[in-house]
């Protein structure tokens, strides 16, 4: 049988396999479509036409947050599991605020972006410089 230590653990473990497998399937398979001819490849990542980013990063974002917490709190009394579980949430926390200083504000733009627009050196730029560091979020 289960405690809650463990089970919060498997808990957590699954929520940020969903982000690991997001984290690969994103770049392999939507990021070279809406990367492919900016403004206008845009419209595969835009709220009406695209595919719906936040409705799959927001709630396991969600998911990830409550199952590190619990599994510390559910954690706390083991001193080996302890450290970890802050390691992994230091990590964690780390990578989300590098999400939320570029990547989110970044993406909200690109997902914004009038796709009739003329494409420009500086936007080129902007998306090749995100899709090249969004390969080391995942780490």
């Amino acid at each position: 049988m289960f405690m809650a230590s463990e089970l919060t653990l498997l808990f957590a473990g699954l929520a940020e396999a969903l982000a690991v497998g997001g984290g690969f399937y994103e770049p392999v398979v939507v990021m070279p479509q809406w990367s492919a001819r900016p403004p206008a490849s845009f419209a595969i990542i835009q709220e009406r036409t695209g595919v719906p980013l936040q409705r799959f990063w927001i709630p396991v974002h969600v998911l990830i947050t409550v199952g590190l917490l619990g599994s510390l709190a559910a954690n706390w009394k083991a001193p080996d599991r302890r450290w970890l579980i802050l390691a992994a949430l230091a990590s964690y926390a780390v990578m989300r605020a590098w999400s939320f200083a570029y990547f989110i504000p970044e993406m909200l733009s690109f997902q914004k972006a009038a796709l009739d627009a003329p494409s420009t050196p500086e936007l080129l730029d902007r998306v090749r410089r995100w899709t090249r560091l969004t390969w080391f979020r995942e780490p």
